[in-house]
């Protein structure tokens, strides 16, 4: 008789009570596949702890109470499961029965390390939210041929940067993550909220990620608790490739693929600081003729190094597609 490989869940919280009800309401379609579930709370003062003690039952639960810090309290439910799968349920952030075993199906018959579906987006009262065009629907429609595939670790690292600072896995709260190499990587804690980005920038070289056109999770629009400045963002950006370009170099991780793109990463760095630097003159308070003359010139720079990044990206996909066995499909 075979045993179908168990799925850990992790279940970060922090003064989410709110979105909890329909969140636990939800998790009760498909906790009878899980064979642990680790709370990890940062000290809510909402009652979402209460909540969860009161309305959340499965016979391996356990809760770990932590001071705040995102990626850390990941990491920290993350290295206390056991499973060969395992699941980041954030909360307001939802998942179907059905997918949840559609991605350990499409991961083990791939023998993935992730596995990434692309999620639907909706507001915290459940109305649909427009689609954001996530990186893991683009990278499903310019490789996947309609069918799940996984990519051979090069592929993921060039385009882990390509992307950057989106990252190729969208949500975590959509993806099945190998419970083994998980607990081997943990998130990045130093990059704020997008330690999903520097997560596959820093191990895709040794991660056989997956992707699958099926859709059943859902992704929370909420308010953030604080929100970078274009600015802000360009630096975070700037920062990030820096850091992580300099890791991999100094352990002599750059794949021949990613040492071309890198040599060509000056056009999209500045597509990116052009994009700040017109969001910044269009909301100036100053709103003088000179500076929306600024603007006018600053948005076709923007929009002509935009153009020249796409037909890079382009070209970069065309040589991974040329080359054999980088991606493999799961014929239905």
């Amino acid at each position: 008789m075979s045993i179908d490989p168990t799925i850990s869940v992790v279940v970060p919280t922090y003064n989410c009570q709110h979105l909890l009800m329909t969140h636990l309401r939800r998790m009760q379609t498909w906790l009878d596949l899980i064979d642990e579930v680790i709370v990890v709370d940062s000290r809510s003062t909402d009652g979402t702890l209460e909540l969860i003690r009161a309305e959340l039952r499965h016979p391996r639960l356990r809760i770990i109470e932590r001071d705040r810090g995102l990626y850390q309290s990941w990491n920290e439910g993350i290295a206390a499961t056991t499973g060969d799968w395992v699941y980041v349920s954030t909360a307001g952030d939802l998942i179907t029965r059905e997918q949840l075993l559609h991605l350990r199906t499409v991961g083990e018959a791939l023998s993935a390390d992730v596995v990434v579906s692309p999620p639907d987006f909706a507001h915290e009262d459940e109305q649909p939210h427009r689609d954001l065009g996530w990186p893991p629907a683009k990278l499903l429609a310019a490789f996947g041929r309609g069918e799940p595939f996984v990519m051979h670790p090069m592929a993921t690292q060039v385009l882990a940067f390509q992307f950057c600072p989106q990252a190729i896995l969208g949500s975590s709260a959509s993806n099945l993550y190998r419970g083994a190499h998980l607990r081997a990587r943990p998130f990045p804690a130093e990059y704020g909220v997008i330690g999903d980005t520097a997560w596959i920038m820093r191990y895709g070289h040794e991660t056989r990620l997956a992707l699958t056109p099926q859709r059943g999770s859902t992704f929370c629009i909420h308010a953030k608790e604080s929100k970078l400045t274009p600015e802000q963002c360009v630096e975070l950006h700037h920062r990030l490739l820096k850091q992580e370009v300099d890791r991999l170099h100094a352990n002599q991780q750059v794949g021949a693929m990613l040492g071309s793109f890198l040599a060509e990463q000056a056009v999209p760095n500045r597509t990116k600081e052009l994009w700040a630097e017109k969001r910044r003159l269009w909301h100036a308070a100053d709103n003088r003729f000179t500076n929306r003359t600024r603007w006018l010139a600053t948005t076709s720079r923007y929009l002509w190094n935009r153009l020249k990044s796409k037909i890079m990206a382009r070209r970069h996909a065309r040589a991974l597609r040329a080359q054999p066995g980088v991606f493999t499909h799961l014929q239905s």
